[in-house]
């Protein structure tokens, strides 16, 4: 008989061990030479290693829920039990423990979690809820054959996730606004291409501060050796969590039990040159019944590629940086203990910094400029949960978060420093239980509220504190699962219906208060296929950037943005708004999830998704090269302004950036372009998700298959007046379509991936007539080879060699005349200039 067991409150995350089958009344010696007729099918690992112990007839002990959490591939032929077990255990994390007397003990391989943790899936605050969301899982396996070395290049690689906005690799080049260039390396979520500031991140369940410059949180600040996996809900979820899930959520789920110890060195380089990086990591942490303590540093450099290592830049000047250098140290420290049976504590504290200078030049004859950003961060979390009667569960967190951007240029020997500082402090209640029992089963509820307070300081170029806003918002939220009708396999076209109901009060001590509903529906007509649905609204104040950013200005030639080089200057204003008023929306989405019982291991999932934003806040000029060249942009220009115009605006602004090549004269400037902060009439998102997964066996392999693509239709409406106008798939906005997929083959300790990644046609609309740009297709490899089990220096030891963009691919041509380097021509939101990237990493465990 099939037996686990699990202790209650922290405990089943720490030591869930199930006693696997067959308990016989008599043991089996051993013996190596024994050889069995196996017939196992592809399964969880638990399931196989259940049906290993009874055809072998022996007695198996193993921690339950880290196999239940893999797949096993089938198994069937003449194999010795120690065979069987390395094939039925391939990528499971598990090893042999102790094997004597008719008795196999497994345990998890060093360097593995021990357990998996009682989590409330992304999408929901009631446990074991099923989510009416689409939720995409990224694992750590899934992380581990990527072959990337950052978050950043793990969650831009998604589909559903754009890759501009602040991420590493944007340009400030024909860029559609200010906030769509990387100023400090950071990398921020950019769900459907809606702004970094509208995916809220979570890390283990719990906000972030923003980034400073830009507002969206930086992922960056965490060591992706403390990733356990990533769950991603794109899809508007304010009713849960409130302002900035207008796009979705992205919950990163970190390691928290870790028996063991694991140092890692990864060294890489580019093949065309520059570019080389290094990542050293130490991964640390005792788990015991009642608590657990868990440390891990991460240091990382990468070296700079100038315009000079790439054949396609040679146009710029050579000492120009494309992708700038950076250094990064993080620290992630979780702890948690039983106080009682009833009660436990733990902590969580992330502290990072990150570091970078760079060359920029406007143009060739032009000497350009050093820049230079240094950007500290931390977030600290103390939780409390307590048990109550009836089944119920309390959870109370508190927690204080904070980043500050230290940036600046230099410039013919003059310093022009700025600071930016977010601050976060929070604190929340949260209790999730069974409300009463309804005929279709148990009607749970989760109802929780809290105080967010949000602060920004911002000071200029070495001025005095120029603005300290900050804005408190108090809310409670309510959750209902009603289980409609209970499931049955009956029933067949009505196996289970249940209701996920929610809404979410907020008070801002800026914007008053608003309410946000949301209804979901998860219906199952039969075992294999799960249909839902979802309609709800959410609500986003405006960041304190978008109202309070100072006003700078920068003077181009008017060519580069669209007109003519006459000898006159273009002055571009940019800025915030404190009139600006919060952004709402309306969103639904229809999806199904299949999985087939007669084809186990295979999942395909699709997901309709649409999103009316109205009062969205934009910069209205999109893309810049076209701001004298697009009649839709007449509103925002004034041609041959007065001098005592130009001269106003001079006197008030905190900056003047020369850019034009040209001494500055109020009486040269030809055109004033305002692209400051406003809010658009209206913006639309709508789009499919497509999903498809399966696990196999191949050549006595494990093989795992996957495929997700997005289609996206984004278009904007900026002023009543205008026409709508398309944003997908046009350069330097999200692709219309993104699709990535591949294999991961595994047997014994060996395992080999191939992902190939696509991105759609775009179209170049900064340059009359607009230009089709050529699909990019890339390929990425990765071949590691595992240790575990073996003896001596080799235990627990592990290669892996990693190559992405494989075939060297170039990224697409764009002729748009480049802003800030002139002479770049493509869309570096979404190629990238670093082409192909050789890694080697040596992981060792204890």
């Amino acid at each position: 008989m099939f037996n686990h067991y699990r202790l209650p409150t922290v405990r089943s995350s720490v030591v869930a061990l199930v006693i696997g089958a067959a308990l016989l009344s008599s043991g089996v010696a051993i013996a190596d030479d024994r050889r069995i007729a196996f017939d196992i099918p592809a399964e969880t690992t638990a399931a196989a290693l259940n049906d290993l112990a009874t055809q072998a007839d022996i007695h198996l002990l193993f921690p339950y829920d880290a196999a239940a959490r893999t797949s096993a591939p089938a198994l069937k032929g003449t194999y010795s039990i120690d065979e069987a077990l390395a094939l039925v255990m391939a990528g499971a994390g598990l090893e042999i423990a102790e094997q004597k007397d008719g008795s196999i003990s497994l345990r998890v391989t060093a360097g593995k979690d021990d357990a998996a943790t009682e989590v409330i899936v992304t999408g929901s605050h009631i446990r074991g809820g099923n989510p009416t969301s689409p939720v995409h899982t990224v694992t750590r396996a899934d992380i581990d054959a990527s072959g990337y070395s950052q978050i950043g290049d793990v969650m831009r690689s998604l589909p559903e996730n754009f890759a501009g906005g602040q991420n590493p690799g944007v340009l400030a080049a024909s860029n559609s606004n200010i906030a769509n260039m990387n100023i400090t390396n950071a990398s921020t979520m950019n769900l459907r291409g809606l702004g970094s500031d509208a995916t809220l991140v979570l890390v283990n369940g719990h906000r972030l501060a923003a980034d400073s410059s830009f507002q969206g949180a930086d992922i960056s600040v965490i060591p992706l050796s403390a990733v356990k996996r990533i769950e991603i809900v794109p899809d508007g979820a304010s009713a849960l969590y409130g302002s900035d899930a207008v796009a979705g959520v992205a919950n990163i789920i970190l390691r928290k039990t870790f028996n063991g110890a694991e140092v890692s060195a990864r060294l890489g380089t580019t093949t065309q040159g520059g570019g080389a990086e290094q990542t050293y990591s130490l991964l640390a942490g005792r788990a015991g019944t009642t608590g657990y303590v868990m440390l891990n540093l991460e240091y990382a450099k990468q070296d700079a590629i100038l315009a000079g290592d790439r054949a396609f830049a040679s146009d710029v000047a050579s000492d120009a940086t494309l992708i700038q250098p950076q250094v990064r140290r993080s620290a992630f420290v979780s702890l948690g203990r039983d106080l009682t049976d009833t009660v436990s504590v733990s902590l969580d504290a992330l502290v990072s910094d990150r570091d970078t200078t760079y060359l920029n030049h406007m143009y060739r004859d032009y000497p350009g400029y050093t820049g230079w950003a240094y950007t500290p961060a931390f977030s600290v979390t103390a939780m409390a949960d307590v048990a109550l009667s009836g089944g119920w569960k309390a959870h109370i967190t508190g927690g204080v978060a904070g980043s500050r951007n230290s940036t600046g240029i230099s410039s013919y020997g003059v310093d022009y420093p700025s600071y930016n500082t977010n601050h976060l402090e929070y604190i929340e209640a949260t209790a999730d239980g069974t409300l009463f029992s309804l005929p279709g089963g148990p009607l749970k509820v989760a109802v929780g509220g809290g105080v967010r307070t949000e602060g920004f300081q911002q000071n200029f170029r070495g001025s005095p504190s120029l603005l300290t806003p900050s804005r408190q918002v108090d809310y409670v939220y309510l959750e209902g699962q009603v289980p409609l009708i209970a499931p049955s396999s009956d029933r067949t076209g009505l196996h289970a219906l249940e209701l996920n109901l929610s809404a979410r009060i907020e008070h801002y001590s800026d914007f008053g208060s608003t309410t946000n509903p949301r209804v979901g529906i998860r219906y199952v007509p039969f075992n294999d296929l799960t249909l839902r649905a979802s309609w709800g609204q959410s609500f986003k104040a405006p960041s304190f950037l978008q109202m309070y950013q100072a006003v700078t200005l920068a003077l181009y030639k008017p060519g580069i943005l669209g007109g003519s080089n006459d000898g006159s200057i273009a002055m571009l204003v940019y800025g915030g708004n404190t009139d600006l008023k919060p952004e709402t929306s309306t969103s639904w989405s229809l999806g199904a999830d299949y999985a087939p019982a007669r084809m186990p291991g295979l999942t395909l999932s699709l997901n309709l998704f649409n999103i009316d934003y109205t009062d969205r806040v934009v910069q209205p000029i999109n893309p810049l090269t076209a701001s004298l060249s697009n009649p839709q942009f007449e509103p925002f220009l004034k041609i041959d302004p007065a001098t005592v115009t130009v001269e106003t605006l001079v006197a008030n602004a905190y900056s003047l950036d020369n850019y034009s090549g040209l001494t500055y004269d109020p009486n040269k400037v030809s055109v004033i372009i305002y692209d400051n902060y406003q809010n658009a009439t209206a913006q639309t998102a709508h789009g499919v998700d497509l999903g498809y997964r399966q696990h196999f066996t191949l050549a006595g392999g494990a093989l795992d298959a996957f495929a997700n693509a997005t289609w996206l239709h984004l278009e904007q409406q900026t002023i009543a007046t205008q026409p709508k106008v398309i944003l997908s798939g046009t350069i330097f906005n999200a692709p219309e379509f993104k699709a990535r997929g591949g294999v991961t083959w595994q047997k014994g300790g060996l395992s080999l991936s191939g992902i190939v990644n696509y991105l759609g046609e775009e179209t170049d609309t900064g340059v009359t007539p607009n230009h089709a740009i050529a699909s990019w297709t890339t390929v990425d490899t990765h071949l590691a080879y595992n240790f575990a089990g073996r003896s001596g220096y080799a235990r627990d030891l592990k290669l892996a060699l990693s190559v992405s963009n494989l075939l060297d691919r170039d990224p697409p041509y764009a002729p748009s005349p480049a802003l800030f380097y002139e002479g770049l021509a493509f869309d570096s939101t979404n190629a990238s200039l670093i082409g192909r990237t050789v890694s080697l990493t040596l992981t060792k465990g204890w």
